[in-house]
């Protein structure tokens, strides 16, 4: 038999460039930490799910480039990862009929709120208005 009509495939082509296999799945340790980032609960529907019962779905599906990252992940009930079939995140939570929902590892950031101080009003003593700098000096 001639070895020509079965080539022999190089290691190249069967990982990624970088030498690895490309990680379709979450490890145990960051399905854990994604679990409890969730509290718990199933991000779609939010239901509250047991460990064993969680499943890692995808804001972009691997069949559309998305990686097996922490933040391209959400924690997910059974019936919830099977309705989100290769759907983006986007487009699930519009079937299902919640147009405002973000995931809890959403990759945006959040608008952090300044605490508002109340400003001191000082009264100067020589026009009897109300200014916002204090005196450099005090004339009581």
């Amino acid at each position: 038999m001639d070895r020509s009509l079965f080539p022999i495939l190089k290691i190249r082509d069967i990982y990624h460039q970088s030498g690895r296999a490309e990680k379709r799945t979450l490890g145990d340790r960051d399905k854990q930490i994604l679990y409890y980032r969730a509290k718990k609960r199933c991000e779609a529907c939010g239901r509250k799910i047991d460990l064993s019962e969680m499943h890692s779905g995808h804001k972009k599906p691997a069949c559309k480039g998305g990686k097996a990252t922490m933040r391209n992940s959400v924690c997910l009930c059974m019936k919830c990862n099977k309705l989100q079939g290769t759907d983006d995140w986007k487009t699930f939570m519009k079937k299902m009929g919640k147009k405002k929902m973000r995931s809890v590892t959403s990759g945006k950031k959040r608008k952090t709120h300044k605490r508002k101080t109340k400003k001191k009003a000082w009264v100067n003593i020589l026009t009897g208005k109300r200014e916002s700098t204090p005196p450099f000096f005090d004339l009581k």
